[in-house]
């Protein structure tokens, strides 16, 4: 029933739910974090940007975060976003099973009984940011040079041996 999709927000969400409401994580972070592509992360944020879950901000200090108190918002309103219901089913006049409506209503509720701060350590703001780790110019660290194990000089040849 669940979605990779839906997984995936769940991932994003939770991710967003463990910095602190000041700070803002691009897409670009976020992809790398989670090792998706930038594209299909920017498809998960727009339906959780239409349904007031997370909002953005555009500019050099922008990004995404969760909108709102993270206590409030459940695993399942996340999902609800993606998975369709059995309930959106039967307007397809589809035939329903019994252990499909049982299925589905089990795990609504589990998803129902977590929320996103059940994810967020004691802090709330442990995760630092990726920014730091990298530098505020993205740079890639530089590579150890390399030094040959080799003699230098033919004086320094005849003493290796």
């Amino acid at each position: 029933m669940i979605s990779n999709k839906t997984i995936h927000a769940i991932d994003v969400c939770a991710l967003l739910a463990g910095q602190c409401n000041a700070v803002y994580l691009s897409t670009t972070e976020l992809a790398l974090r989670l090792a998706l592509s930038i594209s299909y992360i920017e498809n998960i944020l727009k339906p959780l940007k239409a349904h007031g879950i997370v909002t953005s901000l555009k500019g050099p200090a922008g990004g995404n975060r969760i909108c709102g108190d993270i206590s409030l918002v459940s695993m399942w309103d996340v999902a609800a976003v993606f998975e369709q219901t059995c309930e959106d089913t039967e307007l397809n006049e589809q035939p329903i099973q019994p252990y499909e409506l049982e299925l589905e209503q089990v795990v609504k509720n589990t998803l129902s009984s977590f929320v996103l701060a059940d994810f967020v350590g004691a802090s709330g703001s442990e995760t630092k940011s990726f920014t730091q780790d990298i530098g505020r110019f993205k740079f890639k660290p530089m590579a150890a040079p390399f030094v040959p194990k080799a003699p230098n000089s033919v004086f320094q040849l005849h003493m290796s041996f």
